[in-house]
């Protein structure tokens, strides 16, 4: 059994944009010749490599090698060359294998990403789509995870793990930070990281997940532009609003509709036995109310943190897509932190504590990205599907999970 990663965990929460690996290496080999036609085949572009397929497809080096004999040196594929990925394409919804899905009226790829139980950024991140647009009738990849489980009453992490191929509750507990297996909270969400060389497997029957229709031989699919990103500048601390502070300068805040103390665990970063031991009012943690007011063990702070929550006042011509890229985020993860809000100038916001999505820059390594979020090499790794951690690539996303009970690491240029 091995233990790898591809961008973005989630923690507690929204853990995109890739996963922990699991899984055999040679559950799934080559078609032999001449048998390959219902496999997916690809255009080699520059700057891809096996690496690239292996998170894509969530197959091993070693299919990918088996399904292509050409290649004579793993670390040397071309720009223009066509290779075969040893996975059958389909357009029925797996949760341990890819497949493609046309986008139907309504579809956006936040709906999307719901439907199949991941994050945004993966799926965005699968296709392309820096700026996050899908088009109607357009057919898109659906990468084999990572996934994330939403806890419902009586489950326990060893009840979770029972329903995944190959995983074991111990690696769930390592992937989701989680003191206690046997104390989760109704409405925590629990990363589930990618499996590679998997056979299909069907969703959980409580998703609402249906084959889309397979476009016709020929037909050509429209795809999106990706919009050019903006360089924005290093983020400043904002304005202070009066009443976002209680006596002590921590946070206290009104429990919405729909909330509970997971959605504090990931908004603030605190764990649930911090919550707990700060509001001894709670009886029981699987029931708080609307209306009630919980404690938050959280500084309150306006200047921008790589691993704690802060306070932002929208500015002029900020969206939540260019606040989200400023702070090395996913609109999505923002929005939940926000409900009900949006990016007008003026209006204040939490950036919560994480997860982070950092981009690769030239002459980056593993060991200088680390000490930006007060965290080591292998934290990060447990979050990335990353086949040589000393090789990662100019551009390359990379995920950063988030961390619980963190200090504060401010942003640097």
């Amino acid at each position: 059994m091995t233990k790898r990663s591809i961008l973005l965990s989630l923690g507690l929460s929204l853990a995109l944009v890739v996963a922990a690996v699991i899984g055999p290496w040679t559950a799934v080999l080559a078609a032999p010749a001449g048998q390959s036609a219902g496999y997916i085949t690809v255009v080699v572009k520059e700057g891809e490599n096996l690496a690239t397929y292996a998170n894509l497809y969530g197959v091993s080096g070693y299919a990918l090698l088996k399904a292509n004999p050409q290649i004579k040196d793993a670390n040397l594929v071309y720009p223009g060359e066509t290779l075969v990925i040893p996975v059958v394409r389909s357009f029925t919804p797996s949760f341990t294998t890819p497949f493609y899905y046309t986008v139907q009226p309504g579809d956006n790829v936040y709906a999307i990403a719901r439907n199949f139980q991941m994050d945004a950024s993966v799926i965005a991140w699968a296709n392309g789509l820096t700026n996050y647009i899908v088009i109607l009738g357009a057919t898109y990849l659906i990468p084999p995870g990572p996934h994330y489980h939403i806890v419902q009453k009586g489950e326990t992490l060893q009840s979770i793990a029972a329903g995944l191929p190959g995983i074991t509750m111990n690696q769930l507990q390592t992937f989701n930070d989680i003191p206690n297996p046997y104390g989760l909270l109704i409405g925590q969400y629990i990363y589930i990281p990618m499996f590679i060389d998997q056979q299909p497997m069907a969703f959980n029957t409580t998703v609402n997940v249906v084959p889309t229709a397979t476009p016709a031989p020929g037909t050509a699919v429209p795809t999106a532009v990706p919009a050019t990103p903006v360089p924005t500048p290093t983020p400043l601390p904002t304005a202070v609003p009066s009443t976002a502070v209680v006596p002590g300068n921590y946070l206290h805040i009104v429990v919405r509709e729909g909330e509970n103390l997971a959605t504090y665990t990931f908004r603030y970063g605190v764990t649930g036995g911090a919550l707990l031991a700060a509001n001894p009012q709670l009886k029981d943690p699987n029931k708080i109310y609307a209306g009630d007011v919980i404690n938050i063990p959280v500084v309150a702070s306006y200047t921008p943190s790589r691993t704690t929550p802060f306070f932002y006042v929208v500015q002029p011509g900020d969206t939540m897509a260019s606040i989200a890229s400023k702070f090395e985020m996913i609109p999505d993860w923002i929005n939940a932190a926000n409900p009900g809000l949006t990016a007008t100038p003026g209006v204040t916001i939490l950036l919560p504590a994480g997860p982070h999505v950092y981009t690769v820059k030239a002459g980056d390594q593993l060991r200088f990205i680390a000490p930006l979020y007060g965290t080591t090499v292998d934290f990060i790794l447990t979050g990335n599907d990353l086949p040589n951690p000393d090789k990662i690539y100019t551009g390359e996303p990379i995920f950063i999970p988030i961390r619980y009970g963190a200090a504060p690491m401010p942003y640097t240029p």
